[in-house]
């Protein structure tokens, strides 16, 4: 019986439905109770409680580690989060083992980080709303639509759920704040990123440097945002879209900004990357 049962505790439900012929009355009799039953069977390490969770497996797992092999743990869960710091939060969620155990180790996770030679997050780190939007908007073209809480706090986004908790109150604030940041009138921006006026030249810039914002060569995540959101986060070339096909999108000029196109809404389009690559290679040929 116990073989059929499989995995997990073996209760005296699972042996109702896998025994029809012994009933439970008759266990009680010969042996008193369902857990002398299962001893005397030499089945115990069935019984329900003894098998450890995955929280305690993971403490288990660190006890028996040398702070060697802990400190070597940490470097690869940092890398793995491909961040320039290593939160406990991602610690626990990709490591064998638990901060508890780092820790108690070293008395102190900041101490852990040192000998692992990974950067201390800074207490307190504020960002700007620009850097907050544009996170936003990065995400939202890398998923091919809105992103979602969780998704904020793992790679490819640069800024942690708490930012927008802190500034905004909740999630759901801060995208209502992000959508009217994105829809303001693009000619308020100004430089290429939404931030302070870049007065350098494009190394490929004619004699005459362009200054406005449609003369750049330079899309902005805002425009590149509305460029996406108009086109609905597909390449308008081959139609696919990163949720399906994990592809790439970027925001192309119709009309070549060498050849003088603008960078305004009107002369951009949704590309993935292999469509954009293609249109390069092609471009001023016959085909």
């Amino acid at each position: 019986m116990a073989q059929r049962h499989g995995d997990g505790p073996f209760t005296l439900t699972a042996f109702k439905k896998l025994s029809p012929r012994v009933s439970a009355n008759t266990i009680r009799r010969r042996f008193g109770n369902w857990e002398d039953a299962l001893q005397k069977a030499g089945l115990e390490h069935l019984l329900q409680g003894r098998f450890p969770t995955p929280y305690q497996e993971q403490l288990s797992r660190g006890r028996v580690m040398s702070n060697d092999d802990l400190v070597a743990e940490l470097r690869r869960v940092h890398q793995l989060t491909g961040r320039e710091v290593l939160t406990t939060e991602d610690f626990n969620r990709l490591s064998v083992t638990r901060c508890e155990i780092v820790r108690e180790r070293f008395r102190g996770w900041h101490k852990a980080l040192e000998l692992a030679r990974i950067e201390r997050a800074e207490a307190g780190k504020r960002y700007s709303d620009d850097e907050c939007f544009m996170n936003v908007a990065a995400l939202w073209s890398h998923y091919g639509r809105q992103p979602r809480y969780d998704e904020v706090k793992q790679p490819p986004s640069a800024v942690g759920p708490k930012a927008y908790v802190r500034r905004w109150g909740n999630w759901r604030k801060a995208l209502k704040a992000f959508v009217e940041w994105a829809n303001a009138d693009q000619a308020r921006s100004t430089g290429p990123s939404g931030g302070e006026p870049d007065d350098k030249a494009d190394p490929v810039l004619p004699p005459k440097v362009r200054s406005s914002i449609e003369d750049r060569h330079e899309i902005s995540l805002r425009l590149k945002w509305q460029v996406h959101l108009r086109d609905r986060f597909r390449c308008v070339a081959c139609g696919k879209n990163p949720p399906q096909h994990g592809v790439t999108l970027h925001a192309d000029h119709i009309i070549p900004w060498a050849d003088g196109g603008k960078t305004i809404l009107e002369n951009l389009q949704t590309l993935c990357e292999r469509c954009n690559l293609g249109k390069g290679r092609s471009y001023g040929k016959a085909i």
